[in-house]
């Protein structure tokens, strides 16, 4: 499509050969824009387009056809859509298309969650394993799957079928958590040759995980105006609800990057333990939200989203006590100090 939105060619292109889109994307001179909806595929078809020297442009999908309300919708149509879209200038649903390295990082960060998680569930068939048979060992040993409770397990008199069956699902754990050591001796090879790794891990309760997900998912911090607008990336900025004089409260938006928020709201606990900012903070909120603990803790995570990209942009690292700013004039008095946030 042109400039005028008239349509210069159509082609359908088989994604099934790399090769096809390869010969599609090398008839275009270098700089042409390409536009594409973020789908879960994106990635390989934006990297042909960058390696031909084309600008790729994504499209959030969901936005996408919000503009398109009513319209009639299908492959050909959509394409037409985005198109117009992009060379409409402003109304394009612009999202940020990540570097390889940080894909790169996301993938190896979503690995390790995935094998915590597939760890977590052989844990809990474990305990619901020893409950169906009448044992309660969790008055005896702190940690089931730790040395003391590997040898109560196994001193532990069970017919042979159930025996089986948990030396089995041991057997898994154990497979399982060399991998999630091996994903983490990478990541952790990763973030000493980082440069900002040490500006995220100066914050109280951030540690190597954490940071290493805050690199992988925030990517370029500096596409973020501020940190409100990252907190709100995260899902972590609660937005007013209110309509003909009614207040609905405010929501945190479950659109968000899922992985970002978890990582915030992981750090959370360490942070309220290691900085008394974090834990005036933690304290005020929950004494204006009784019975609502969750609002202090997306309090606190937001607060370290915020800092994280306070630290990533300025490139200084986190201080506790940060030096106060010094004075101004206030409209109504001689002189006021202001007090460092």
């Amino acid at each position: 499509m042109n400039q005028q939105f008239d349509i210069v060619a159509e082609e359908r292109i088989s994604h099934s050969e790399h090769g096809d889109l390869d010969d599609f994307f090398s008839r275009f001179p270098r700089g042409t824009d390409v536009v594409m909806e973020a789908t879960f595929n994106w990635p390989w078809i934006a990297d042909l387009a960058s390696g031909r020297g084309l600008s790729v442009r994504l499209a959030n999908p969901v936005a996408a056809r919000r503009l398109a309300a009513g319209m009639p919708k299908s492959d050909r149509r959509d394409a037409i859509w985005l198109a117009r879209l992009w060379l409409s200038g402003d109304l394009f649903p612009g999202c940020y298309v990540a570097s390889p390295a940080d894909r790169r990082r996301r993938s190896l960060f979503r690995q390790r969650l995935l094998q915590v998680r597939v760890r977590t569930a052989l844990k809990n068939a474990v305990h619901g394993q020893l409950f169906r048979l009448g044992h309660r060992l969790g008055a005896q040993v702190s940690d089931l799957f730790g040395r003391a409770g590997r040898q109560l397990l196994e001193c532990l008199a069970l017919p042979e079928h159930e025996r089986l069956l948990l030396d089995d699902k041991l057997g898994l754990i154990d497979e399982v958590s060399a991998r999630i050591r091996s994903l983490e001796e990478r990541i952790g090879a990763e973030l000493r040759d980082h440069r900002d790794a040490s500006l995220l891990l100066s914050i109280p309760g951030v540690g190597r995980i954490v940071a290493y997900t805050f690199l992988a998912e925030i990517g370029d911090a500096g596409r973020f105006p501020n940190g409100r607008a990252l907190a709100s990336y995260a899902g972590l900025l609660p937005l007013a609800n209110e309509s003909a004089d009614r207040d609905r409260g405010r929501r945190c938006s479950a659109r968000c990057n899922r992985f970002l928020r978890w990582a915030a709201l992981e750090a959370v606990t360490g942070a309220v333990r290691g900085s008394a900012r974090m834990l005036s903070l933690h304290s005020r909120v929950k004494a204006r939200n009784s019975g609502k603990a969750g609002k202090a803790r997306v309090a606190v995570a937001r607060q370290i989203l915020e800092i994280s990209w306070l630290l990533l942009t300025r490139g200084e690292p986190y201080q506790e006590n940060p030096p106060a700013r010094g004075r101004r004039r206030h409209p109504n008095r001689a002189s006021q100090t202001t007090l460092s946030a």
